[in-house]
């Protein structure tokens, strides 16, 4: 080490830019073939030489110095730190992937540097309370949103709560959230209120205020807040018969409507599961709730028509059938509501749907893997 020392040195002062370069690259060759080996003591010399050499070459070599060392479980901390602080070419592998970064060294950086600089810590597998607070607080409305897309990320209790306070008037966020499979039942209730709150904004800048419109909003968010009921009705021998079809060609608008008007409501209930990608469970909802507007929304979302939606409504009440008012406040509902509109409360609603799967996927995997130990 003292005899490399002394290269380096020789190199800095007399040699030429190419030679520093191929000095750097030999020394960062030596340090990653013998890094598991080393020792502490050892890897502060390599920390030493690679730093002196790393301040004096061009920035095309700082990037490729970056790049190999920021999988390095024991890579040399101050020059880590030091790329860290460097142009985001440069910063950006170590600031996603090197594990050598406390989150003292994040948030630092977080502070000291500006947009790219955070997206790309945005990037790393995890994210700590406190570097979740800088980048959540500091951040703009790119980084807020990598940093809410992230499932490794943990956030505070304040964090979360300035995230669902920039939702209000951010419907992508609103997704995002809607997504995380972490978030705390009540900021999931806050965030059900304020979908539901932006869509009913955007059908009255749309269309009259009607009281269908209004509450077709609300049965939507119902729904979002338990997509999944247990208890339902068995739908084996329909799912069954429902997805021989689908295995040979796509469930369409026409196999709803038929099942639907031939009184099949099982059928009708796996069909629409199918062509709108919804759980069984969420699709039997739409025949269980207090009133219809949830599968007006449905249907609307698709892109079905009225035609379609009539028999549908009729199988929730086959006794009493489809009374004439019953049936216009349907269809005026169906009419103002915007397809978009409509679409956004379907994609919630599917979002939750999919965090509460995942979500189940993961407690099966921990009872599992607590079975086998």
């Amino acid at each position: 080490m003292p005899a490399l020392i002394r290269e380096v040195d020789d190199a800095i002062a007399r040699g030429s830019r190419e030679r520093r370069t191929d000095h750097l690259r030999q020394v960062t060759d030596l340090f990653l073939r013998d890094a598991p080996a080393l020792s502490d003591e050892q890897v502060d010399l390599f920390d030493v030489v690679i730093a002196r050499l790393a301040a004096v070459i061009e920035a095309r070599a700082r990037v490729e110095l970056a790049e190999r060392l920021a999988d390095a479980p024991n890579a040399p901390r101050g020059v880590i730190r030091s790329l860290a602080h460097d142009d985001i070419e440069i910063a950006r592998p170590v600031l996603a992937r090197s594990e050598r970064l406390s989150d003292e060294d994040l948030v630092a950086v977080a502070i000291a540097k500006g947009r790219e600089h955070m997206l790309a810590i945005t990037a790393r597998l995890n994210l700590s309370e406190p570097v979740t607070d800088v980048l959540v607080k500091r951040g703009d409305r790119r980084v807020v949103h990598a940093v809410a897309a992230n499932p490794g990320a943990r956030f505070s209790e304040g964090s979360l709560s300035d995230l669902v306070d920039r939702a209000r008037i951010d419907t992508p966020l609103q997704e995002l959230l809607g997504e995380r499979i972490d978030l705390p039942e009540e900021h999931v209730r806050q965030l059900v209120a304020i979908a539901q709150e932006t869509a009913r904004r955007r059908l009255a800048e749309d269309a009259p205020r009607g009281t269908a419109i209004v509450e077709a909003v609300e049965i939507g968010a119902s729904a979002v807040r338990a997509a999944v009921v247990p208890g339902g009705r068995d739908l084996g021998t329909a799912y069954a018969v429902v997805s021989r079809i689908a295995a040979t060609r796509p469930i369409t608008e026409g196999d709803v409507a038929a099942y639907a008007r031939d009184g099949k409501g099982d059928e009708a209930i796996c069909a629409i599961a199918f062509a709108a990608e919804l759980s069984l469970a969420t699709a039997e909802r739409l025949f269980k709730a207090g009133d219809s507007e949830l599968l007006v929304v449905v249907a609307r979302a698709q892109g079905w028509a009225f035609a379609t939606l009539e028999p549908l409504l009729v199988l929730r009440d086959p006794e009493g059938g489809l009374a004439p008012h019953l049936r216009k406040r349907a269809r005026d509902a169906f009419e103002q509501l915007r397809p978009q509109t409509a679409q956004r409360v379907v994609q919630f609603l599917k979002a939750r749907e999919a965090s509460q799967k995942r979500s189940a996927e993961a407690a099966a995997q921990r009872r599992l893997e607590a079975r086998r130990r």
